[in-house]
């Protein structure tokens, strides 16, 4: 029963090490290692005076000395480990269809997957209230574009850019879609920044760019995506990266 306490007490302490190192910024954490060694050093000279054995040291120093340069050098690594594994556990943290990103208007909610580019959408109001605009029919998805046009905007671009990427044939009055496209809406809060990105709270400023790379690779008008996706990615990035 001790040994089983003990084990899950050294497990907590690396869970809390690794927490440590992946949250603390490289410079902080080489300096704390730093003084780490030199304790446990001055603990160890200490013990081998105490027992007799402080002749071991000259050895023990000639020994280690490959293993203290190989050292250094990994630190010099730190911030591509650390980089390395956040991007692990964002991985591990993402829903198995891959990482997604959310805008939500007053009509809908779209959902994008990073990795296979699929875009998807609730209906969030009116008759077709409940309903995914890949369950609808293109005269439906029109009738609903047609509602979205007397009252929002917002619901209207992100609708227009289902269609552009879903029905590229479709029609609509000339004009129409220019009065929408380029244009990202009013003031973006952080947690609608952060589901557009698809990042976590505490993400930090490397993975918004990051996302924000990503998703501009399969958004940008230029590669068949909308005006309006681009702006409102570009709106999210700004949002965070002002913190």
């Amino acid at each position: 029963m001790s040994r089983l306490l003990l084990l899950l007490i050294l497990l907590f302490g690396v869970w809390l090490a690794i927490r440590w190192f992946v949250r603390t910024p490289p410079h902080d954490v080489i300096r704390v290692l730093k003084r780490v060694g030199l304790g446990l050093l001055v603990l160890g000279v200490a013990f081998l005076a105490a027992t007799g054995r402080l002749n071991w040291i000259a050895a023990a120093v000639f020994a280690l000395l490959p293993l203290l340069r190989r050292g250094w050098v990994l630190l010099r690594y730190l911030p591509f480990l650390r980089g390395l594994y956040a991007r692990h556990q964002a991985g591990q943290g993402a829903p198995s269809g891959g990482q997604q990103s959310t805008v939500e208007t007053r009509f809908l909610r779209m959902s994008l997957d990073h990795d296979s580019g699929d875009m998807d959408g609730e209906v969030l109001e009116g008759p077709y209230e409940g309903r995914f605009l890949s369950q609808m029919t293109r005269e439906t998805l029109l009738d609903l574009l047609a509602q979205c046009q007397r009252a929002d905007d917002d619901s209207t671009a992100l609708l227009e850019a289902y269609l552009d990427r879903h029905h590229g044939d479709w029609r609509e009055p000339p004009g129409a879609r220019q009065a929408h496209a380029g244009t990202a809406g009013g003031p973006m809060s952080e947690e609608e920044a952060r589901a557009i990105l698809g990042v976590a709270p505490d993400a930090a400023e490397e993975e918004v760019i990051q996302a924000h790379r990503r998703l501009m690779h399969k958004l940008h008008p230029d590669r068949g995506g909308s005006d309006y996706l681009a702006a409102k990615i570009n709106q999210a990035r700004d949002r965070l990266l002002e913190k």
